[in-house]
């Protein structure tokens, strides 16, 4: 209801207060004023922002939002009766709202070893969850003061030789469904205790971790509580599953409860022992060169061959309004689709994410309309921010902490800051030491085999703007530039100038100079064009000899050196596009308007 009421309010919270305050008048922008209801008010003192519905008194000191100013006005507490105010201020504006209270849709019964039941964990809609006991008046009491917490499914865990422990209730029944023994401990994630391994000791026990960091770490938690006291102790990740899956969506694949049952014991009869992850020390990773090339590794993926890989850091600048929102938004859909861009090619289809700190909501909407992207992630700061949450901020560590569980729990391999002058602000761009924790934190990413795209302005000189140790831990910084010919018509064009690339000697052929056009094509869709920029630059080379330019304004008119015009010229005249008269020849004229 809250976010209903704050976007029918949204920029218009002069609505909000003239129907409570008599006499609003404009002071100036967005900035009201009123009498204030808080005090005897003679000359108004009353302000509010239009925009924000932010109020401040300079009579009484008081201040707060739309919301607190309704609870002040009807003598009601924001903690206390917080569904009152927003009830009140919905039915004054007729603004519709739905109820959002939880419903009870499953409750799990944990029992003793004899069945009688002890108390019962309840799942609602949205999901959450709360742990309740009988009393002695037949209803509920919503704790479990008094109660030892015991494991789901009790009496059939100490009936069995063999015991899967998973995450959650749900899974518990649907594995017990197939006929297998399950179990969990109440209250989530990381609460194992070590009273529950008593009921466990003796027995073969799997492990089966759901599909994210947490899942992983509550599993090696109770491995080590496990550790000895069972007769086996065996870990399984399932395959296929989405991040965040569990054993329950990996059942969910099978139309046959059978084949999920057979499945599943294939995988518990294959798996070896559980070995807990080995502590290392820096003298495990100083390693001769022989052995250290011998290491098996995974490749690393090309995201786009060759210059986009997992774990690359790259830098991309340029003047404002070059495009490269629209150049990011594309690669990210691409790479997530496992399809080409422009000349590079993407080896597999891969997770990522859109991180805009800048635009309005409604234009990365758009844009991302325009490109049709739909499987790539989006996080606009500005939605978020209107929804209550603090703007993203590169500077905090607290962020970044939990930028790096988001990547990493989701499966996102390749995001992209755009910019970081919207997202690191306050930062003293020419100061080493305040890029220093960014930069850590970059390489942080980069270990945990994410790759990171960074926006940025181009500084005065043509380069990336801001301390020279940004470029240091880079493995690509591209600067992006306005083509010679560019009129501002051409909209969305440019040329991709690799500064700096991190690539193999023979692949640098792939990563030349390329210009960038994106157009409509004949049905109104978005589409980019592309060409090999020393290409575009020959025809235009021959394009201004035909007509009878002079060498040097030539040059003036490209950007290109005269020793460079003079070569292109000798290797036309060679090709037989271009006469010794230098007039264009017939063949000159198919290659200048051939198709591309």
């Amino acid at each position: 209801m809250k976010k209903a009421i704050q976007s029918h309010f949204q920029g218009n919270y002069r609505t909000f207060y003239e129907k409570y305050l008599p006499d609003v008048k404009k002071i100036g922008g967005e900035e009201y004023k009123a009498r204030c209801p808080f005090h005897d008010d003679t000359e108004p003192s009353f302000n509010f922002d239009n925009q924000t519905g932010q109020y401040f008194c300079h009579g009484c000191n008081k201040k707060g939002d739309a919301i607190h100013f309704y609870a002040k006005i009807n003598s009601l507490d924001t903690r206390r009766d917080f569904g009152k105010i927003l009830r009140g201020i919905a039915n004054d504006f007729n603004i519709p709202w739905e109820e959002n209270r939880p419903k009870l849709i499953k409750t799990y019964n944990y029992t003793d070893a004899e069945g009688l039941l002890l108390y019962q964990v309840c799942r609602y809609e949205p999901k959450n969850f709360k742990q309740r006991q009988p009393n002695n008046n037949g209803r509920w009491t919503w704790n479990l003061k008094g109660i030892e917490p015991v494991l789901y499914q009790l009496p059939k865990v100490l009936a069995a030789k063999e015991v899967l422990i998973v995450e959650g209730e749900k899974d518990v029944d649907n594995l017990m469904e197939l006929g297998l023994t399950a179990t969990t401990c109440p209250m989530g994630v990381k609460k194992w205790r070590p009273e529950y391994n008593e009921s466990l000791k003796g027995k073969d026990i799997v492990l089966i971790p759901d599909n994210d960091l947490e899942g992983k770490e509550h599993m090696a938690q109770i491995a080590i509580s496990l550790n000895g006291q069972t007769k086996s102790l065996k870990l399984i990740e399932l395959p296929g599953l989405p991040s965040k899956g569990d054993v329950s969506d990996f059942i969910a694949k099978f139309d046959d409860k059978a084949e999920a049952t057979e499945k599943l014991s294939i995988m518990i009869e294959g798996a070896g022992p559980y070995e807990p992850p080995k502590k290392v020390t820096i003298e495990d990773v100083i390693l001769q060169a022989k052995d250290f090339t011998a290491l098996e590794l995974p490749a690393k993926k090309k995201l786009l061959n060759p210059w986009l890989t997992e774990q690359s850091i790259t830098l991309i600048s340029g003047w404002r309004g070059t495009g490269k929102t629209w150049l990011a938004l594309s690669i990210l859909d691409s790479v997530s689709k496992g399809v080409s861009f422009g000349p590079w090619k993407a080896e597999t289809s891969t997770p990522c994410l859109f991180l805009d700190g800048e635009m309005p909501t409604q234009d990365i909407i758009e844009r991302t309309k325009d490109l049709g992207i739909d499987s790539t992630y989006i996080y606009s700061d500005a939605y978020a921010n209107n929804l209550g949450l603090p703007k993203a901020n590169l500077l905090s560590e607290t962020w970044r902490s939990t930028m790096k569980r988001i990547l990493t729990t989701r499966g996102i391999k390749l995001w992209v800051i755009d910019n970081l002058a919207s997202l690191a602000g306050g930062i003293d761009e020419n100061i080493k030491k305040d890029w220093d924790p960014i930069n850590s934190w970059l390489l942080d990413l980069r270990f945990a085999g994410i790759a990171t795209i960074m926006l940025h302005h181009e500084g005065k000189g043509g380069g990336q703007r801001g301390t020279s140790a940004r470029e240091d831990n880079l493995d690509n910084s591209i600067i992006l530039k306005r083509p010679f010919d560019y009129i501002p018509e051409d909209g969305c064009k440019f040329i991709m100038h690799f500064a700096k690339a991190r690539v193999r000697t023979q692949d640098l052929s792939l990563i030349s100079d390329t210009q960038f056009h994106l157009t409509q094509d004949e049905q109104g869709e978005l589409v980019w064009t592309h060409g090999n920029i020393k290409a575009e630059a020959k025809k235009e080379i021959l394009r201004l000899t035909d007509e009878g330019l002079p060498q040097t304004d030539i040059c003036n008119s490209t950007g290109l050196s005269k020793g460079y015009v003079s070569k292109v010229k000798t290797k036309l005249i060679q090709e037989n596009y271009l006469g010794k008269n230098g007039k264009i020849t017939p063949t000159g004229m198919d290659y200048l308007y051939e198709e591309k």
